[in-house]
């Protein structure tokens, strides 16, 4: 490696390093795991619409669904910020959700219903939501698109031990998707907790298994400089 290089990328590490707001840093540089996770989310709406529309012995599952996504659903979207109208997606949901019990087609409405309150603020009603997608989740990609929308929402909530508690889900799924993220976010809230042992055996992690990912380690490397 030139001098060159290497002065360049401690130079782009020191800035890392001192940078006051972490957060705003990492918002920075996740857009290439919002587009591949975008690109997953089309696959499983598109799974899930194919699912739905081709079985035809669940007409009236998909009517049910229909129904709702042209009431409750869009009297939310066109007016977002009533929190009557949030709540009742959330309710008439999880009463959808009993009557057609783990079907997969609901689970590209629960994705758009959820994202809706999410974006307007509504994350208690979002975090209902989520479990009901979590049931219905029938593979490892729906199940992460699900935990790492959770997880978002939990911290935004302070539910570090919820989030948590998820993001150890997430390491136990047997398809293995953007670890290094994963165990970055495990070791800053458990660092966040004051739990410095698991928050260094997390962020180590990082460092040693997820080399890939460059900025991920990065910032693990400014996390461990803090414990």
């Amino acid at each position: 490696m030139s001098t060159t290089s290497t002065t360049a990328n401690n130079r782009d590490l020191n800035t890392i390093i001192n940078e006051e707001n972490v957060q705003s840093f990492i918002n920075k540089n996740k857009t290439a795991v919002v587009a591949i996770v975008a690109l997953i989310v089309g696959l499983i709406i598109g799974v899930g619409f194919y699912k739905t529309v081709s079985d035809k012995s669940k007409t009236e599952y998909n009517s049910k669904i229909h129904a709702f996504e042209t009431t409750t659903l869009k009297d939310f979207s066109t007016k977002a910020t009533d929190q009557t109208l949030a709540k009742k997606v959330e309710t008439d949901l999880k009463a959808l959700s009993s009557s057609l019990g783990n079907y997969i087609g609901l689970f590209p409405v629960v994705i758009k219903a959820s994202d809706l309150l999410m974006a307007n603020g509504f994350n208690q009603e979002a975090k209902e939501t989520l479990i009901i997608g979590e049931k219905i989740a029938s593979d490892d990609y729906a199940k992460y698109f699900v935990f790492s929308r959770k997880v978002a929402l939990l911290e935004d909530l302070k539910d570090e031990k919820e989030a948590i508690a998820t993001l150890e889900k997430m390491t136990s799924l047997k398809t293995k998707i953007f670890l290094g993220k994963t165990y970055l976010d495990l070791g800053r809230l458990y660092l966040k907790s004051n739990d410095k042992e698991k928050a260094k055996k997390n962020l180590t992690y990082v460092i040693e298994q997820a080399k890939d990912d460059a900025e991920f380690v990065k910032m693990a490397q400014l996390y461990l400089s803090k414990i």
